[in-house]
């Protein structure tokens, strides 16, 4: 089972981004948390495959909490989420992928979609 962890202070982005992975990509491992202590505890319990990290969640810049997150969970998948389409470049420096939040749906499941596959556990549903 794919397992999703979900990081933003806005519970309603936080309910409309699962519904939307479980709608288009069929998964049902997801969790959501809405600070970076909650952030931490859920991944030193059970890292995710896939980490969507919002850009402006509180306790520390982004950038700078991917690249933290990468060196502690080599394997973990990080797209960095922002209402700002400029803080592509500074995500993909960070070594994340990026969405913009203000995307159409198609665009995130594309991306998600993409990154999945490249995981060695995608479900049938992906591969459809």
């Amino acid at each position: 089972m794919i397992r999703i962890l979900i990081a933003d202070p806005d519970p309603a982005t936080r309910k409309a981004l699962s519904l939307l992975l479980r709608r288009k990509l069929g998964v049902n491992g997801i969790v959501k948390v809405g600070d970076v202590e909650s952030l931490i505890r859920t991944l030193a319990d059970s890292p995710p495959d896939l980490l969507l990290l919002d850009w402006q969640l509180y306790g520390s810049p982004a950038p700078e909490t991917c690249r933290l997150l990468q060196k502690a969970y080599p394997r973990l998948k990080i797209v960095l989420l922002s209402v700002n389409a400029s803080d592509e470049a500074a995500a993909r420096e960070a070594g994340a992928d990026f969405i913009y939040k203000g995307a159409p749906p198609e665009e995130l499941i594309a991306t998600l979609t993409r990154l999945l596959r490249k995981n060695s556990i995608v479900t049938q549903t992906l591969r459809n």
